[in-house]
């Protein structure tokens, strides 16, 4: 028996665009997001037409959060943080599901296709030691086994299944990836710095709204290193530095050693933060809150 290791709610249906065979999509419409399935090698289109451009692909036995039919025979998916489509002649309704793949190309950027259990060893068995939100840019290492891919996670080989890593395409980064430590930081601070003024959230991880861990999160992903959800498994599985070490993108934590606030170095005694409820992402000083400890991801 195949299983899956993806985190998600709904019905299940199984979705592709292809020449290839497929049975016709059945009532006007999905009422609720359900996990679609792709049944052969799929293209996913930044709209409902086949002259829209390519952002990502599936590979037969993938899967991706479908939300709704839209016109003109294609169907809405969530991909990369947004909104995307695929054909919806090709989406089959009946509840059978393609065989999960056992590997797929470790080559380019992947995208979480749904909230993602980030695991110690290739298996469902292995021990959960984080998650990674849907729409996160991952890059493998080449290791796959069993269904399952590795990836860096805080700092660590760690394990993710296969079922729920989209190519990215057309909205893949186009500039060469940092690869330093300190040019991810520059580059993770770069992406924060342009959500400054967006509304606080709780639970939120962008792209219009963000809480406090989910702003760090997002920002470091976007130059492929992954890390916790929350602010105190962030604190505990980040490499610790001191204040005085400080540098661009180092992550600080504040109101006791089980931190329930961070945000990220600046310069100059400065972080950015998305600080509560009714406030935005925004500039503020690190000895204006009960200062925990610093850590570097990466």
């Amino acid at each position: 028996m195949v299983k899956f290791d993806g985190i998600s709610t709904g019905f299940r249906v199984a979705a592709t665009v292809s020449t290839g065979m497929a049975l016709a999509l059945a009532g006007a419409g999905l009422a609720v997001a359900a996990t679609g399935t792709a049944t052969t090698t799929v293209n996913i289109r930044s709209g409902p037409g086949t002259s829209y451009s390519i952002e990502g692909s599936l590979v037969r036995g993938q899967r991706i959060t479908v939300t709704k039919r839209a016109k003109s025979g294609w169907v809405k998916v969530r991909f990369a943080g947004s909104s995307a489509y695929i054909a919806s002649r090709y989406v089959d309704t009946s509840g059978s599901r393609s065989a999960a793949p056992r590997r797929v190309s470790a080559s380019g950027t992947k995208v979480t296709t749904e909230t993602l259990n980030v695991r110690s060893g290739p298996s469902t068995g292995s021990r959960v030691v984080g998650t990674l939100r849907a729409g996160t840019r991952i890059t493998l290492t080449g290791k796959q086994k069993r269904g399952f891919a590795q990836t860096r996670y805080a700092g660590h080989a760690r394990w993710v299944s296969v079922a729920y890593l989209a190519k990215a395409r057309g909205s893949a980064p186009k500039s060469k990836a940092p690869s330093s430590s300190a040019a991810k930081g520059r580059a993770a601070l770069a992406f924060a710095k342009r959500q400054l003024g967006k509304p606080y959230e709780f639970g939120a991880e962008g792209p219009s709204r963000y809480d406090c861990s989910g702003l760090v999160q997002t920002a470091w992903s976007s130059v492929g290193v992954s890390m916790p959800r929350v602010a105190r498994q962030q604190y505990a599985q980040g490499r610790r530095i001191s204040k005085s070490q400080l540098r661009a993108g180092d992550l600080v934590f504040f109101y006791s050693q089980t931190p329930r606030h961070v945000g990220m170095y600046v310069g100059n005694g400065r972080i950015i933060d998305a600080p509560r409820p009714g406030k935005t992402v925004r500039y503020t000083t690190v000895s204006r809150m009960p200062y925990s400890g610093a850590v570097r991801p990466g």
